[in-house]
């Protein structure tokens, strides 16, 4: 069952967010919630053996302290696979749910809180990749978000063999991205979550990666964005118990646009570095009951499908959406679409009742 949501706390503006001091680390990461967060890289092997009869190695040709595979019991891969997949039906003439809802976030007692992150410039590569100024991603609009606080360490990239876009975590295992970013039906599919990934570091990947060992949501629907744009993965790796994990809601109807929200996420002109869109406001909502979707601004790009649409209710960061694309309707501007509301907080509440690790 979905916990009802209580009142939320006004959304902090940017202004507030600004003045907001950081919330300090109390205590250190034990070893063995360290060890959740190590790199994990190489090649795997799908196999019924024990691991001393799954390979026979040799020395290559011309090569010194280096192997070759010469047999293998198993597959041999450079990921892990995923085992299930789930698509859900929906019925966008479903009666409203009568109450909001949420699930609540977590910061880890070793991490700091920020309320806003350190930025850097839009890089100029981006600048200069001939995009009209109205997709163009300038400073105060978006900048490269800083990963190392609570919350911005949870948002993360996302890959699949099809592509990827953005996801972040929602609890100890879980992550929530796009549906349409999915790799459904896909043969020996397999899905990789990269927290705080920042390409070009000598560390892009500082807390490690989990693959997914499945996921649960709604296939896209044709091209447009929908309000049933999401899915819930599991991780074989509960990286959320080193790093936290956001909350999320339902947003009715009655407060979703009295406050500012923010936008995260990796888009493709950011040359795999996250960006950030600050004091976000809702222009308007259409209805997918029990989903929604939520239009704002245009300024997103391909890459930023699934990262969250968010803001603090007070010191709690809650996510009411993810990214599913953007739309013009009639002679409305093109707008940002996010997906979101009751069956997005109803998809969150399964996995933290059912796939606990």
């Amino acid at each position: 069952m979905t916990t009802p949501a209580t009142a939320p706390a006004p959304g902090l503006t940017l202004d507030e967010l600004r003045a907001s001091a950081p919330i300090p680390a109390t205590e250190t990461m034990p070893p063995d919630v360290a060890a959740l967060i190590k790199p994990d890289s190489g090649i795997y092997i799908r196999s019924d053996y024990t691991e001393t009869a799954a390979l026979r190695v040799g020395d290559p040709p011309g090569a010194t302290a280096d192997w070759r595979v010469l047999e293998s019991d198993g597959q041999i891969r450079s990921t892990v696979p995923g085992l299930a997949q789930t698509a859900l039906e929906f019925d966008p003439g479903a009666a409203p749910p009568k109450d909001d809802a949420h699930t609540e976030g977590y910061r880890p007692s070793w991490v700091e809180q920020r309320f806003l992150p350190e930025l850097a410039p839009y890089p100029l590569s981006a600048q200069r990749s001939g995009l009209t100024r109205d997709r163009v991603f300038l400073e105060p609009f978006a900048s490269e978000a800083e990963r190392f606080p609570y919350p911005w360490r949870t948002i993360g990239k996302v890959y699949t063999p099809t592509g990827g876009g953005t996801g972040y975590l929602v609890g100890p295992n879980l992550v929530l991205t796009a549906g349409h970013v999915m790799p459904w039906d896909q043969a020996n599919w397999w899905v990789q979550f990269i927290p705080a990934y920042r390409s070009g570091d000598s560390n892009p990947t500082p807390f490690g990666s989990s693959y997914v060992s499945e996921y649960r949501g709604y296939r896209p629907q044709g091209s447009s964005p929908f309000g049933y744009d999401y899915a819930v993965c599991r991780l074989y790796q509960p990286l959320g118990n080193a790093l936290g994990w956001l909350g999320t809601r339902s947003a009715g109807d009655g407060d979703i646009g009295s406050r500012d929200y923010i936008s995260s996420g990796y888009p493709d002109t950011f040359g795999g570095r996250p960006a950030v869109n600050f004091a976000l406001g809702i222009r308007d909502i259409d209805s997918d009951d029990p989903g929604r979707e939520y239009e704002t601004v245009h300024h997103v790009s391909a890459g930023w499908s699934g990262g969250p649409l968010w803001y603090f209710a007070g010191t709690d960061p809650y996510a009411i959406g993810v990214t599913s694309g953007y739309e013009t309707d009639g002679l409305d501007p093109t707008r940002d679409v996010y997906a979101g509301y009751r069956a997005m907080t109803d998809l969150v509440r399964f996995g933290l009742d059912n796939w606990r690790p």
